[in-house]
């Protein structure tokens, strides 16, 4: 009898760690996804000797909208829903609400609506996720406009929200898994660069269940770029450290929840001055159907 249990609890331990995954996503047609990105940030700068702490909060609500769905892939539209958030730093308070029509009208509000409210585009996707091509809105600002665009650069770094224009090649917020089968245990890495930024990404299945799987990762970002700010260049180089976990949904493929943590140390360079800058982030990303 207890030969019996101890081979079946074997048995049960195996299959489990026997079960593959692919990359393969499942869309349909008329679908739609809220993609809900909160982020929490504090940041210390050294200023001429004196330390000057800061933190910001944001939620940014993304659409996901399926347009068409074929044996290759699928047709995507993308589009920023709402941004709030709130900071506080140098012995001020400010905060903004895209829902709100004053918070638009201010300069910081119209330079958002430019550069992220109106980032509207459709994505072709492969049946793994990769992106294909991207097709801009008529109206879509980015990219016209240098000096918008470092700011733009330097608030969507301080929020942690993401305001690039994806390309051809780049990995879409749904694709995680790599373009093999992998079972528990399993570790793949995933390079990508953008904006003066180098990310390395180290994946491991650490689960799978029959409703789910659930990866673990850690994140290495060099930052090295140089940006217009109010008429200045201004010099960044960071380094960053973080780590994290993904649900996936098991029947469809697609990403239910992403949560991580990071360190970043660096530095920016301006007007003769440099700045050292450290910052702890944690954000927890949220997939809906709707």
């Amino acid at each position: 009898m207890k030969k019996f249990f101890l081979f079946a609890a074997v048995a049960i331990s195996t299959t489990g760690f026997a079960q593959k995954v692919t990359s393969k996503l499942t869309f349909q047609k008329g679908q739609k996804f809220e993609v809900v990105t909160e982020t929490k940030k504090t940041s210390s700068q050294e200023v001429m000797g004196q330390s000057m702490e800061s933190s910001v909060n944001s939620t940014m609500s993304e659409i996901y909208d399926v347009q068409d769905v074929t044996s290759s892939g699928a047709a995507i539209e993308h589009k920023v829903k709402r941004l709030m958030f709130t900071g506080e730093g140098m012995g001020q308070s400010q905060s903004f609400d895209s829902e709100k029509a004053d918070d638009r009208k201010g300069e910081m509000g119209q330079l958002l609506d430019k550069k992220l409210l109106k980032n509207k585009y459709t994505l072709m996707l492969d049946a793994s996720g990769k992106v294909t091509s991207v097709k801009s809105d008529d109206d879509n600002p980015q990219g016209k406009a240098e000096e918008e665009d470092g700011m733009a650069a330097l608030m969507s770094q301080q929020m942690g929200i993401n305001m690039v224009l994806p390309k051809a090649g780049d990995n879409s917020a749904f694709k995680i898994l790599p373009d093999r089968e992998v079972g528990v245990g399993e570790s793949w890495s995933d390079t990508a660069s953008a904006d003066g930024a180098k990310v390395n990404k180290v994946f491991k299945v650490a689960g799978i269940t029959d409703a789910e799987i659930l990866i673990d990762f850690t994140a290495d970002t060099k930052v090295e770029k140089t940006m217009q700010i109010m008429g200045t260049d201004a010099t960044i180089t960071a380094t960053d450290k973080a780590t994290g976990k993904v649900v996936i949904d098991r029947k469809t493929g697609i990403m239910k929840t992403i949560t991580s943590s990071s360190k970043t140390e660096g530095n920016v360079e301006a007007q003769g001055m440099t700045i050292p800058i450290t910052a702890e982030t944690t954000t927890t990303t949220t997939v809906k159907g709707m």
